[in-house]
């Protein structure tokens, strides 16, 4: 090897290094490095799943006023058949289910549960795609549903195990936009992104501003205690959001490019921490201002303030319907399951209102999007307090009109990633 390769290698290995501090696998940093031009090539994230001129597999992309029906790749299990025994795996972020609910469920169906966990959705579709992983049910994002059945990495479902989904759940779920029919998948939680921050830190009236996006980018007196999201959507959608542009999946590299240097611009005026820590370091005060899911700040109300200290302290803020961000998550089957009727089971379980409830409560933080669980009765209830109403999701937040990060064509997929590497090697 010449000595400029050596030190061409030992740049880019300090990019893929500096990027993973930001939460980027390996290959995740280098599939974002070698999207900029910055390295050689590696092999596709998932080599199983193509992305084609328009989403993966050649499959329409799914916008909220563009439905899409997936393709059945095979047939449901059979209605009627007895749970399986043995260990029941489930695979979800860390710290995104409550191990009571777990352990209830296992005593429920006699099985014991056990929880495989991922760190982003990359490595979830990458492990599933490869069979790294043994599981039975998985957690994913709307946004790669098409990627997953593109590449046949889940099994329909037979709704005769789910009758929950039709009882408890918001009808504006029972057949959404990405899933027609919920061929795949049932919704598991749901929330906003917006702006969270301590009121006896930050003096301005966020709410109220002109353009409240406008807060980070003049937030000189906040440095070093501002944050953004560590995710290339909702970065890069932030400076979107602050140019008011609201069209969250588009791929126009003007677009891009300007929400780029405004990201980077950010950093001259705040220099704002990269992370998805913020459900915590808003009650620590070590963040003062930080983009935010509206999960994060019941969490930080309900487990981390510091003795002595009000709520009131801790303020959310979004833009409402079709000018924020609204997001849920989902269940689905692995084609590979062993217990797919467990799999079953435990959808219909999580949709349960008082298992959904638990979980939220008692240790999610993220809103289960459940008929009895609604901003009246939460606020009512005291679960909520009144101040941070506006972290409460509503029904009608979703349908035609909201705004959610949604499958992009595989260029514009690398136009995102590229601009967020670029992005974080200079945070």
């Amino acid at each position: 090897m010449t000595e400029d390769n050596n030190h061409g290698n030992k740049t880019l290995e300090g990019v893929v290094k500096r990027l993973g501090e930001h939460g980027m696998s390996r290959r995740q940093a280098l599939k974002a490095i070698i999207a900029s031009g910055m390295g050689v090539a590696v092999s596709p994230l998932v080599s199983r799943v193509a992305w084609g001129a328009t989403g993966p597999g050649g499959l329409p992309l799914a916008r909220p006023d563009k439905p899409v029906t997936l393709p059945m790749h095979g047939d449901p299990i059979a209605d009627g058949l007895k749970p399986e025994s043995g260990t029941f795996t489930v695979f979800n972020y860390s710290d995104y289910l409550y191990k009571a609910v777990l352990d209830k469920f296992g005593e429920k169906y006699d099985v014991d549960v056990q929880l495989t966990t991922f760190a982003n959705m990359d490595q979830c579709i990458t492990k599933l795609a490869n069979r790294d992983v043994d599981v039975d049910v998985t957690e994913l994002t709307p946004d790669r549903i098409t990627q997953a059945t593109a590449g046949k990495l889940l099994q329909p479902i037979n709704h005769s195990y789910i009758p929950n989904l039709k009882k408890n759940v918001w009808p504006q779920l029972h057949s959404p936009f990405y899933d027609r029919g919920s061929r795949y998948t049932v919704p598991y939680a749901c929330y906003t992104t917006g702006i969270g921050w301590r009121s006896d830190k930050v003096s301005e009236d966020i709410p109220n501003m002109d353009n409240p996006w406008s807060i980070f980018w003049n937030a000189q007196d906040y440095k070093g205690y501002a944050g953004i999201i560590n995710s290339p959507r909702e970065a890069i959608g932030l400076a979107m959001l602050y140019r008011g542009n609201t069209d969250l999946n588009t791929e126009d590299p003007k677009v891009i490019d300007q929400a780029l240097e405004d990201l980077q611009e950010l950093v001259k005026v705040c220099n704002p921490k990269v992370n998805n820590t913020e459900y915590q370091t808003l009650a620590q005060g070590k963040s003062w201002l930080h983009q935010a899911w509206s999960g994060d700040a019941l969490m930080n109300v309900w487990w981390y303030l510091p003795e002595g200290q009000t709520g009131d302290v801790i303020q959310y803020w979004t833009a409402g319907k079709g000018k924020a961000p609204i997001q849920n998550d989902v269940w689905a089957v692995p084609v590979f399951s062993k217990k797919p009727v467990l799999a079953h089971l435990w959808m219909n379980f999580i949709l349960e209102e008082e298992n959904a409830h638990s979980n939220f409560v008692n240790f999610t933080g993220y809103q289960p999007p459940i008929n009895s669980i609604n901003a009246d009765s939460l606020i009512a209830e005291g679960t909520v307090p009144e101040h941070l109403s506006s972290a409460v999701v509503r029904p009608e937040d979703f349908g035609p009109g909201s705004i959610q990060y949604m499958t992009l064509t595989a260029e514009g997929q690398r136009m995102w990633q590229d601009a967020y590497a670029q992005f974080i090697s200079g945070v």
